[in-house]
């Protein structure tokens, strides 16, 4: 791990104890699950991104024809 400073506004730094208080962790601890949120967050847009791009091709209606095949088997 590495030890980083930053240089937050008030209000932000005014959230992220009350988000300490109630979530019973470190700042350490908060700033790490921010870090996650944003990652997932990331992620979740690249996958909805890709999923459009796979629609906008053509090949979510080959899939679904095929698909559609097994249907009650």
């Amino acid at each position: 791990m590495e030890k980083v400073s930053v240089t937050l506004p008030t209000m932000d730094l005014v959230f992220l104890g009350e988000y300490m208080a109630q979530a019973g962790v470190s700042r350490s601890a908060a700033i790490h699950r921010a870090v996650a949120a944003l990652r997932e967050r990331t992620l979740e847009e690249a996958y909805l991104e890709a999923d459009a791009e796979w629609h906008d091709s053509g090949e979510a209606a080959v899939w679904e024809a095929v698909v559609a095949d097994g249907a009650g088997v």
